[in-house]
Order: structure tokens, then sequence, then C-alpha cells
């Protein structure tokens, strides 16, 4: 299934969350929008028969996702991305990528104790 990733430049810091929100066309589990970057986490946003948001590392160790590798990034990362599942009808051709910015603000960069260029690369990789 096609992965798309929302990752900001430089010059665009806000915004993917909400633009994922207006393609669902509806709120998804976890969903975090306000006028200063608030996207904190990675954020894959799934297909799913109901509502229910999936923490990194259940969904990690889940064989019928695309996640499994992300293992070797540790429990910092892990704790820092999860899943929103929803039954809305353009997941089920493909999957979101929301990602935290580059520059987000000094309270979310303070909590990446992983390598976030090499995760932002596996995710790259993967929507490719």
């Amino acid at each position: 299934m096609p992965n798309l990733l929302f990752f900001s430049s430089v010059n665009i810091q806000r915004g993917k969350t909400t633009f994922i929100k207006y393609l669902l066309e509806q709120d998804f589990p976890g969903l975090r929008i306000g006028p200063e970057p608030t996207t904190d986490r990675f954020c894959a946003v799934m297909y799913g028969n109901s509502e229910r948001t999936i923490p990194g590392n259940a969904l990690a160790v889940q064989a019928d996702k695309p996640f499994t590798a992300l293992q070797k990034y540790g429990m910092a990362f892990l704790n820092k991305f999860e899943c929103a599942e929803l039954p809305a009808p353009i997941l089920k051709s493909l999957t979101f990528i929301d990602t935290p910015g580059v520059l987000s603000g000094e309270k979310q960069r303070i909590g990446r104790t992983y390598d976030f260029p090499e995760v932002i690369e596996w995710f790259a990789e993967l929507a490719r």
C-alpha cells in the first residue's frame, strides 16, 4: 500500500496535520492542532475498522504493519511514534505519515533523543 510522507522544510513548519485532516474529511485519533507547532511525534494514519491509537512499541512488533524495522531506533523513538486507525475511505488505498517539523519549537526538540534525520530517511524510503 502506498505511503504519503508529510515532511516540512525549513520554511514551512505548520499545516501538515491540518492538511491530513482536510484530506480525511474528519479528525483522527491523537490529532493535535494549534497555533504553534504541536506535532511532537510521528503518526502513521491508517485504515482500521474502528478509531483507535496504537503506541509505537506495539506497532513495531505487528507483523502485518510495515514498521517492524523501526525497532532499531529504540524506545526513545518508539515513544514518539504512534498509529491512528480510522475507517476513512481514502485510507483503504494509502497511509499518511505525519511528522514533527524540522525546526519545531524548543519543547518538541528537547525530547528528540533519537536520530531524527535517520528516521526521516527511513520513512522517505518507505514512501518511495
